[in-house]
């Protein structure tokens, strides 16, 4: 019988161990910086994001990889392995692929984003983001902070949800 508690024990730890590393791939909590989402979220409030594009619908709010210059978006996608390394923006999907946007439609493989407040360095001045851009998809706001006023418009992720 103590045998069969010991390999009880171990398979609920295993089962535990693979439970937390697929969690861990697949949502990160970051921190919003700048107040390009306001009054949706504020500076320094804290979001769950479910990562990858599956699912992606208009209005849901992302994150997505910062152009690389003032005018056009990255032409490779991030490195997803290094959240650290690379800086990210959070809007809101208003367009898909097919949907009107600007002076046509939006192209296959992108995205229109835009943030929700009035200052918003989005798809209004950059144009269409690829998809391939796309961290993920915020699925809850984790904490709300007392705004701080600051001019940074990027989102620092946190690759262990700390």
């Amino acid at each position: 019988m103590t045998w069969f508690l010991t390999l009880l024990a171990v398979l609920l730890c295993a089962v535990a161990a693979l439970a937390a590393w697929w969690v861990r791939r697949r949502y990160v909590a970051v921190t919003v910086r700048g107040e390009s989402m306001l009054p949706t979220l504020a500076d320094h409030d804290r979001v769950l994001i479910r990562r990858g594009r599956r699912g992606l619908r208009r209005n849901d709010i992302v994150v997505v990889a910062c152009p690389d210059s003032m005018t056009s978006w990255r032409e490779r996608p991030p490195v997803s392995g290094d959240l650290a390394a690379t800086e990210w923006f959070i809007k809101r999907a208003v367009a898909l692929a097919g949907d009107p946007f600007g002076a046509g439609p939006v192209p296959a493989g992108h995205l229109a984003v835009v943030g929700d407040g009035v200052h918003s360095d989005d798809s209004r001045s950059h144009g269409p983001c690829p998809v391939d851009q796309v961290l993920g998809v915020v699925v809850r706001v984790l904490s709300r902070a007392a705004p701080v006023a600051t001019a940074d418009e990027d989102v620092h992720p946190h690759p262990y949800g700390g």
